[in-house]
């Protein structure tokens, strides 16, 4: 990301000549509605239209209030709730104006544990903390990338497996094991892991090794600073490296409100049937899974020992891929 802290992507209506910029290298880009983007320089709005003006928005998802107690995954419910991630993953909003949401994204960077940009002329600087209070998220814990130690993955495969209720394991051609035969209650907290903590645009059936931390790290409620495991993915989400999916649409809403950021710019995207999670929304399989490979459930061995809790690391958690050869729809 970019040292500069004077890059701007702001919004405004075309109509508001109080909210423009006096900058006379103002740059901007309209939408039908007569709404705009503006840019302090010609190379904001580049980088913007080169890079974010068409990236994906993760689709919201949404947990009905006491959905988990109501289908009976008291486990599940009291594992969110100790683990403080409940106000997080069951946060709502009626809509999300995704034009924001990537402006937001498109001039944002982090350091030193602090994230800055600039919306709508505002400049907008958040801390773990500030970040944490925001998203409902806890501050205090261990890094995910150092939870367990560095074997943790290698010696506790097994033991997540059969916590998740998986009988027939199916592993991925990459060798990572899905979600195929777990327990419904274990289906719908990688649902949460892939869709609410750490969106991802494809294989979200396959887990991976910090799919595996994060899964094992939730029902046994670990003391994790998830509101760092948020800012880690929402600054790899601004870098231009990869086509990213642009993560926690609700959250971002909420910063951009929170410091009176509240001009539309651009369509709306209103809540749909789609975003509300249900029985069939993590139990159905897709039409185009492919060949797996099958083998016995493992017996999980013995846990080994937790490794004492090291400093977080902001580079340490990277997004994970791998080929799409068996793809399940949850």
């Amino acid at each position: 990301m970019g040292k500069d802290k004077s890059r701007a992507a702001t919004s405004g209506k075309s109509k508001s000549k109080s909210r423009a910029p006096t900058s006379s290298s103002e740059e901007r880009l309209y939408y039908g509605d007569g709404s705009y983007l503006w840019f302090d320089s010609e190379e904001e709005r580049t980088r913007f239209l080169t890079f974010f003006s068409k990236r994906v928005v993760a689709p919201p998802r949404i947990i009905p209030e006491r959905y988990p107690e109501l289908q009976g995954y008291d486990d599940l419910d009291a594992q969110f709730h100790q683990a403080g991630l409940w106000p997080f993953v069951s946060r709502a909003r009626k809509e999300i104006n995704p034009a924001l949401i990537r402006a937001f994204y498109s001039n944002l960077r982090c350091e030193d544990d602090v994230l800055y940009l600039l919306v709508k002329s505002t400049p907008i600087e958040l801390t773990v903390e500030q970040l944490g209070r925001i998203a409902g998220l806890p501050i205090q814990g261990d890094d995910v990338s150092h939870y367990g130690g560095e074997d943790w993955v290698l010696n506790n495969e097994g033991l997540i497996l059969n916590e998740l209720g998986i009988t027939e394991l199916i592993r991925h051609a990459s060798g990572r094991p899905t979600i195929h035969s777990a327990n419904p209650e274990g289906r719908l907290v990688l649902y949460i892991v892939s869709r609410i903590i750490k969106p991802r645009k494809h294989d979200h059936t396959i887990m991976s090794g910090e799919d595996l931390k994060l899964v094992h790290a939730i029902m046994h409620s670990a003391p994790i600073n998830w509101a760092k495991f948020v800012m880690i993915n929402m600054t790899i989400a601004a870098s231009t490296d990869h086509d990213h999916l642009l993560p926690y649409p609700f959250l971002v809403m909420d910063i951009l409100e929170r410091f009176n950021v509240t001009t539309t710019v651009g369509p709306l995207t209103k809540a749909t049937k789609l975003w509300t999670i249900s029985n069939q929304t993590f139990t159905k399989r897709s039409d185009n899974a492919a060949a797996a490979t099958f083998e016995p459930r493992r017996t999980a061995p013995a846990a080994g020992p937790a490794e004492p809790q090291a400093r977080a690391n902001l580079a340490s958690i990277a997004d994970s891929g791998g080929p799409k050869v068996v793809r399940y729809k949850v």
